[in-house]
Formats: structure tokens, sequence, C-alpha cells
């Protein structure tokens, strides 16, 4: 047979295939566009972390302490280290955040003080503002640098003067006049940076000559590892609480962290190409069934079958790389909206760039997943034999079609097991996931098989009966006892047994359609079950995204609005404080009663119970604390005081006391409250308990006092310390540095009188920080909503494919009832009369899919809030009967679309021919 033969034949069957062949196509589209775009998305992330590691580090070595923060006589050790050639350079820098006008910590911007002559020891920032700008040259005299970001939030311009308000790290504020002079790039060094400003250690300390200069972060350079390493174990041991990261450190976490979300990226689309391919074996059979009686005269005419495998396999495979070429296309924009959708949530920057590997890998994909998955049904076709098809028989040897059926899903498995290996890059991952899926597909389509069964048998009576009386009241019984415990659970299965009623109250037609959708849904069991399977996983993913996106949000809304006593907190310091305490009734819609002002001090832990605080710390590779030792310390690393004379004691609203709490015998003493949390972290656990004395010193190093531990205090909602030691006044006084005491006011503003409020305070305090917690709750939900958003639209990839299954189903039930049809409408039924039936089947099969999803949601949220979350998380009703009532309808709609046409045929053009 000649090679053009095949094209041409295959070319066009496809176009003859008119909707069915676009069906295909998307199908295939649909699983590549996932599975690419999410390949893109995660390619885009890794770039983004992964790329020069070595700025995006600060340099060779990062050393940060947020507890025991750099002195500047700390830095001649690093000098040491650079005369001896250890090192080839560092630069200290202060990171703290900033605000223009009344402070407010959803607008403040990220502030870096650093020393412009050494700033960075890695590739100089590039400048967008002037093109050939340097630091060195920019940094003087009150002139700062940002980023287009910070333009763009504040809407400034190069040459704008204005006065900012910068955090210091003894928690009070300074005010600093500033003018723009320049705009860097987010590459380099800044190629994670949102929303900063560059300002020079000179300016900084010019706000206030008598504030210490306490570095949090040392960035180093080197020659080579060999020095990098002998670098690192010599900061580890001269520094034994801060945290060293070598830039291959933080290539091995960032990587790690990067295949984690690209795994899961993978996954999720290998999921949507898993539905898609499905929708590939339902329309290859709608399209080589239609050819049963073509088949049979190509094989009389003496095509051997090996012949029929090249024809159909052919099809498939330009089915396949069109819909490859379909879907690499969509998903380049798709992963464009995915990208900034991701960046928009948190606050990184993601490069867009495009992969032409990834993308020509996802047209050889559809191509492979296409021949895998059309397999099945091309075998299926060329086992047709002539003789049956002729004198329209049945097929024979029905054992071996099911063994050979069998064989087929065995040997489609292994392929799709093989592409999974190939595009997850990993044997086992691979094959957990493909075989994992598989057998819990398998174990719901049992179950479904069953529902189908179920569903398939009801009854259409013509009017009541006991025996059905009592199944439909022992129903709403059951769905009545449930709603207590379950309730959304228990309404889904009361609105299903009002059903129970309804039918026997609709029409004798309405009935008459009703049970023959009823009928018809198991007439093909196997089919409808996987139709119900495809729209089980995307619903109950959407159902799980969206379920547990409310209940979080109405459980931080409610501990906001439970345990959130105030919505301003102000941190002033000096004559700011003492003026501020003395026109507290002068702010606008201040309540007084609310609000409290509590003494502040940052704090160096040195000794637990005579033990060294280091020797408790978890080190890294290098010796210099870890993560979890780092972490650890921000339970240390300030003190917050109660004037416990005075009857004001820490809250206890929504807090559990572990030991006692403070009183007014405590006054005069260093006793202090630690948090829960802390104790049963690894470095501490066994370590401290009540009575343990702790040993803290002053930021800069002049004072030393010892604590004793009298309790610790839980948190169950709300509730926020700025200072996470507990202690009196006298013990934050006694640790203060001489013209650095602090005070944070706590206040309670009527919500319609913040702004003035705002006002008020700044003109008061010019140098007071201001965090505003009044809208803290919209800014969490609209966090929690644009997760849900990127977490839905990956779902919705799974959905979308099980809706082109729905319509691969009506379309081969509508080729197979053909002569159906045309009795029917033959003996007065109408056009309208079949597609209703036809809509009343799937949507039935789509609410029931729908239904049996969110209540395994139910279940699921029960356990979830019952284990880990501890708390009472539900399913809201609307949620519920939204999405299957949603469901449902599009079901109905797809179902339309593709039945149309055929329940408009000809009675007298069908039955001829049959």
């Amino acid at each position: 047979m000649k090679a053009s033969m095949y094209f041409n034949y295959t070319s066009r069957s496809l176009v003859r295939g008119g909707q069915r062949t676009i069906l295909a196509i998307f199908c295939v589209a649909v699983g590549v566009m996932a599975i690419v775009a999410l390949q893109l998305v995660g390619a885009m992330i890794n770039s983004a972390f992964t790329s020069n590691i070595r700025d995006a580090n600060g340099g060779d070595i990062a050393v940060t302490s947020q507890t025991a923060k750099f002195k500047q006589s700390d830095l001649s050790f690093f000098a040491s280290l650079k005369n001896n050639g250890t090192i080839t350079g560092y630069t200290p820098s202060i990171n703290t955040n900033g605000s223009i006008g009344a402070a407010s910590a959803t607008q403040s911007f990220s502030l870096q003080v650093v020393n412009p002559t050494t700033f960075p020891v890695v590739t100089p920032p590039s400048f967008k503002t002037p093109t050939d700008g340097k630091l060195a040259t920019l940094l003087t005299q009150g002139q700062v640098v940002v980023d287009q970001n910070m333009i763009d939030q504040y809407n400034k311009k190069v040459g704008d003067s204005f006065t900012i308000h910068a955090s210091t790290s003894t928690g009070g504020a300074l005010s600093i006049p500033v003018k723009i002079v320049g705009i860097v790039t987010d590459t380099g060094v800044f190629a994670q940076s949102n929303d900063f400003m560059l300002m020079s250690t000179t300016d900084y300390q010019a706000a206030d000559p008598k504030l210490p200069l306490l570095y949090d972060t040392i960035d180093v350079s080197t020659v080579d590892k060999a020095h990098t390493d002998q670098a690192t174990k010599a900061i580890a041991a001269k520094f034994p609480i801060a945290n060293t990261v070598t830039a291959d450190q933080a290539l091995k976490n960032n990587q790690q962290q990067v295949d984690f979300i690209k795994k899961f990226l993978e996954i999720a689309g290998l999921l949507a190409l898993l539905i898609g391919g499905v929708g590939i074996v339902n329309t290859m059979q709608v399209l080589l069934s239609r050819r049963k009686i073509e088949i049979a005269m190509l094989k009389t005419t003496g095509y051997r079958r090996f012949d029929l495998y090249l024809l159909f396999g052919l099809e498939a495979g330009l089915l396949g790389l069109i819909g490859g070429v379909v879907g690499a296309a969509a998903a380049v924009g798709v992963s464009f909206l995915v990208r900034n959708i991701v960046q928009q949530i948190f606050p990184i920057i993601i490069p867009f760039f495009l992969d032409p590997l990834i993308i020509g890998g996802g047209i050889v994909i559809g191509l492979v997943t296409a021949l895998i998955f059309g397999l099945l049904p091309i075998v299926q076709a060329a086992n047709i034999r002539p003789l049956n098809v002729i004198r329209e028989m049945p097929g024979t040897n029905r054992l071996g079609n099911i063994f050979l059926t069998i064989g087929m899903l065995l040997l489609l498995s292994v392929l799709f097991c093989i592409l999974a290996i190939v595009i997850l890059n990993d044997v086992v991952l691979g094959i957990s996931a493909v075989y994992g899926t598989f057998i819990f597909l398998a174990l719901l389509s049992l179950f479904f098989g069953l529902v189908v069964l179920v569903i398939s048998v009801l009854p259409v009576p013509e009017r009541f009966s006991i025996r059905y009386l009592a199944l439909v009241i022992g129903g709403i019984v059951v769905s009545v006892l449930l709603y207590v415990p379950l309730p959304t659970f228990g309404l889904l299965l009361f609105i299903v047994s009002l059903f129970g009623i309804v039918i026997v109250l609709l029409p004798r037609t309405w009935k008459s359609s009703t049970k023959m959708a009823l009928r018809n849904i198991g007439r093909q069991r196997a089919r409808t079950t996987t139709t119900l399977l495809a729209l089980f996983v995307g619903v109950f993913t959407i159902g799980l995204i969206l379920v547990l996106g409310q209940d979080l949000r109405d459980k931080i809304n409610g501990a906001i609005a439970n345990n959130l006593t105030f919505n301003l907190v102000t941190i002033a310091r000096g004559n700011d404080a003492s003026v501020l305490q003395s026109k507290l009734s002068t702010i606008p819609g201040l309540s007084l009663q609310h609000t409290q002002g509590r003494t502040y001090a940052a704090v160096v832990p040195v000794l637990l119970d005579g033990t060294p605080i280091a020797s408790l710390i978890p080190k890294n590779d290098q010796g210099g604390a870890s993560d979890l030792g780092s972490s650890s310390l921000y339970y240390l690393n300030g003190m917050e005081g109660y004037d416990v004379a005075h009857n004001q004691l820490p809250d206890t609203q929504g807090v559990t006391i572990i030991g006692r709490n403070l009183n007014a015998s405590d006054a005069g003493t260093n006793n202090i409250m630690l948090n829960a949390f802390l104790a049963n972290l690894k470095p501490f656990k066994g370590h401290i308990h009540v009575g343990s004395v702790l040993t803290l010193a002053s930021v800069d190093g002049k004072t030393i006092k010892t604590g004793t531990v009298v309790g610790f205090y839980q948190t169950s909602g709300f509730n926020l310390h700025f200072g996470p030691i507990l202690t009196t006044n006298a013990a934050v006084t006694a640790l203060t540095p001489v013209g650095q005491d602090t005070t944070i006011f706590y206040m309670k503003v009527d919500s319609a009188q913040v702004g003035k409020a705002l006002q008020t305070i700044g003109r008061i305090a010019p140098n007071a920080s201001v965090f505003n917690f009044a809208n803290i709750g919209d800014y969490i939900n609209s966090f929690i909503g644009d997760i849900l958003l990127v977490l839905t639209t990956i779902a919705s990839l799974s959905l979308l494919a099980g809706v082109i299954i729905i319509a691969n189903a009506v379309a081969l039930a509508m080729l197979e009832r053909r002569r159906e049809l045309g009795i029917l409408k033959s003996v007065g039924y109408t056009s309208s009369t079949i597609l209703s039936e036809v809509l009343i089947e799937n949507g039935i099969v789509g609410g029931t899919g729908a239904l049996l999803a969110m209540l395994l949601v139910t279940f699921a949220t029960s356990l979830l809030g019952q284990f880990v979350f501890k708390s009472g998380f539900g399913v809201s009703w609307y949620i519920a009967i939204g999405l299957i009532a949603g469901i449902a309808l599009l079901s109905m709609i797809t179902a339309s679309l593709v039945a149309w046409g055929s329940t408009r045929v000809r009675p007298l053009e069908v039955l001829r021919y049959e």
C-alpha cells in the first residue's frame, strides 16, 4: 500500500469526523496545556530562585543574626579575615521597615541601610535611572535609591523629597528626610526584592547620633570554595548563634523547595493529562464505532490487521500532534497568567521566559499520549470481524474480548507510567504517582459502578405506595439525624430524598423522560462510571479548596473579632512616648478603656540555667546556627513589660497558662513568662521549664540580668505580643540602653475614625511607628483568596477534561441510539422530548458526581478540622448546593450542544438504512 494512501485516508477520516475530531483534539490540547503550562511556571520559579545564586545570597557567605546583632566593634573580626586573605571583602547592612507618613504594617516598604563604598560584594546593581549610576556617588547627604515597585506603590519619581519613618533595632523609629536620586532594576542582589529603598549608614545614623549601629546581616566574598569553608567555620566559632549560609547551601535549600513546587505542578498536570487521555479513549471509540462497515470492507478487500493498526495509529498520531501544537500554544498564555497570579500572591519576582524544550516536549507529549490512549480503541476496531458486521451479528468470543481489554489496559498503564517517569524525571515518584492514582481510581470505579447500578433501577412510580413512601421517609429521617453532626451532609441527603416525592408529582410525559433517562444511565455502565469519575475528581478538588479556604477565612476572622482587642499599635521612643501618653485623650475615636502602654526592650539570650544558649542551638553543616536554631531564638529576642503593680497583667483571653500568670507580687522583680511554643521546640525541649533561670543581655551588651520563668502562655486565637518574653516594667527598664526607652501602645480606635487617629498620632509623635490592624481581616481574606485562585485554576484543568468526557459520552450514546431515536420519533416523540431525556440523563450523572464529591469533601473537612486544625470545620450549604447545581447545569449544557443535531434526525432517514 502506498504511503500516500495512509495520509490521504487518515486526513480525510479526521475531516469527516467533524465535531468528534475537534473534541479529540481538544482532549489532547487540554492535557498538554495543563502539563506544559505548569512545567513552564515551574521552570520560571526555578530560574527565579536558583539562577545566579551568589548574587541572590548577597555573597559567597551571608551571615545573619536577628537576635544578637553585630555591633560596630564586631566588624574588626571580618577586617582581620580580610587582612589574612581568608575573605576578599565584606559589607554590613541593616534590614528594617520604613514608611511614609503615619506608618501602616500593610503599607511599609523594605529599608536596607548599607555602606555604599562596600555594598554589594557581588555584582554591582544595574540602574534604570541614571543608567550609569553608582551607589558610592548617589547615597550621600540624605539621597536614596529605590526600585520601580517602590516608585509605583507610592506614586513617587526621581527628584522627590519627603520624610520616611524607619524602624530601629531597639523598637523605636527615626524620622529621616530623603530624596530619591536613582532607580535600580530587580536583578542581581535585588532579584527577589520588592518595594525597597537603599540608604547609607551615615544618613541613618545622622538621624540620631546616640542610636548604636546594630547590623543584622554581613555579606562576605571569598576567592574559592576552600576559603569559603574556612571563613564559614571561623565566623561560626566567633558568632555561634548567627546563621551562616553559603551560596552552595542557598542553592541546595532553594533547589529543594523549587523541586517540591515543580513536582506538585507536574503531578497536577499529569492528572489533567490522564483525564484528557480517558477522553481520547472515548473519542477514538466514537470515531471508529461509526466506521464498522468501512473497517469490514477494508478487511474484506485484503487489508491486514497490521495495516489497520498503521492507519488508525497514524490517525491517532495526527490527532495528538495537532492537539499538542494547540495545547502548547495555549500553555504559553496560561503560564503567563499563572505566573502573574503566583507573583501577585507571594513577594517574589518571577522572570517570564519560554523554554523551547518544554514547549517542544509538550507537542511530543500530545503525540505520545494520543497513541497510548488510542491503543485500546484501535486494537478493538482492528479485531472487528467483517462477517459479523455485514450480517449485523454481535461480536463473538466475548471472554476473549474481555481478556484483550484487560491486557490493553495494563499495557496502557505501563506506557503512561513510562511517560510520567520521563516528565517527572523520577522513577519511584512516577511509578507511585501513576499506580497509586490508578489503584485509587479503580476502587472509586467499583463504588461508582454500584452507584450507577442503583440509579439505573430507581423506581419512577405513577402514584405513592406504602413501600415507596417508607423508602422516602426513611431517607428523610436519616438526613435529619445526620443534620446535627454534619449539617451540610444532612441537608444534601434531605434534598435528594425530597426528589422522591417530586418525581411522583411530575406530569406523565416528564415521568416517562425521567424513567428513560434512569434506564439509559445503566445501559453503558462502564462509560457512565468513567464520566462520574472524571467529574468527581474535578469537583472534589475544587470543592475541598473552596471549603477549606472559606473555613480558614471564617476561623481567622472569628479569631480576630474575638481576641484582637486593638486595631492600632504605636511604638514610640523617648520623648515621643511621654508626649503620646499625655495626649491619648486627644486621639479621635480612641477608647482609653481598651488602650494599654507596655514597655519594650530588645534583648540577647546568653544562658539558660547556666548553660550557654549557643550550645543548645542546632548547627548546620558549617558549624553555624541552623534555620531551626535561628528561628527558635525569635522567642527570646524581645521583652514586653507590664505595670503589674497597678494590675496591668498579660491578657488571658484565648490564652492557656502553664505555671502561673504574672501578678502584683512580681512588681520590681525580673520574673518572666515565655511562649509555650518555645518549650516544645527541639533546641529547648526538656531544657526549659517553670523555674528555669534565663540570663539576658541588652542589645548594646552593657547590661546583663537574670530572669526566672514563672509560666508559659499558649495562644489559641489571634494574640499579638511584639515582645515574646512577658515580664515587668522593672525588668525591661534594667535591660534598656540609656536613652532608648520604648513604649508600645495597643489602641482600640473606632473603625470610622482610624484615618483621623493616624494623622493625630503622626502630629503628636512624628518619630513613632504606627501599625494599622483595622483592616487586617480584609488583607488576610485577600491573600487567602489569591491562593485559592491559583489552586482552583489548576484544579479546573481536570474539571475541563471531565467536561470533554461528558461530550464524548453523549456523542457515542447518540451514535449507538441512532435507530432508537428514529423509532421514538416515528411513534410521536418530538425532538424537544428526546433532548429533554438526554438533558435529564446527563444532569443526573453530573449532579450525582458532584453530590458524591461534596459528600466526601464534607467528611474530609470534618476529619481535617478534628485532627489537624483542632477546630470545627464545616461545609457551607451554599457552596455545596452551588457546586452540585452548577456541575449538573454544566453537564446539561454540554449534552445539549452535542446532542442537538442528533435529536433532530429524520425518522425515515434513519430507518431506511437500518
